[in-house]
């Protein structure tokens, strides 16, 4: 089972239209809430919640005001995103296999031919 998440930016393209256009329909269709998190079912919890399609990335920054500040981002497992094209009826372009998303996260550096 692939573990691979898709942020709002990365399911976009994916989905054939733009990050904002994918948040607002969304959160008219009870997906995501107005601070685009997961909402309703799609609330990770342990009681019918739909943990495996949509989760919750947690983190922290600094913020040169406020100090530390946590966020949440919303993202999309394979199956979030098999789920959510179903539901706004929008064709799914191919998704890229896991091994090639890591090959552009984490280029390798050229070698020396010496």
């Amino acid at each position: 089972m692939s573990h691979c998440t898709y942020t709002l930016d990365q399911a976009a393209p994916l989905l054939n239209m733009g990050r904002n256009t994918l948040a607002r329909r969304l959160r008219e269709a009870g997906v995501l809430g107005e601070d685009n998190l997961p909402a309703g079912l799609y609330r990770g919890s342990r009681r019918g919640g739909r943990v495996n399609l949509v989760i919750v990335a947690t983190g922290t920054y600094w913020h040169p005001i406020c100090g530390w500040t946590h966020y949440g981002r919303t993202e999309f497992t394979d199956a979030g995103l098999d789920h959510i094209a179903a539901k706004l009826g929008i064709p799914l372009a191919s998704l890229p296999h896991p091994s090639s998303r890591l090959a552009k996260s984490h280029p390798q550096p050229a070698r020396s031919a010496s």
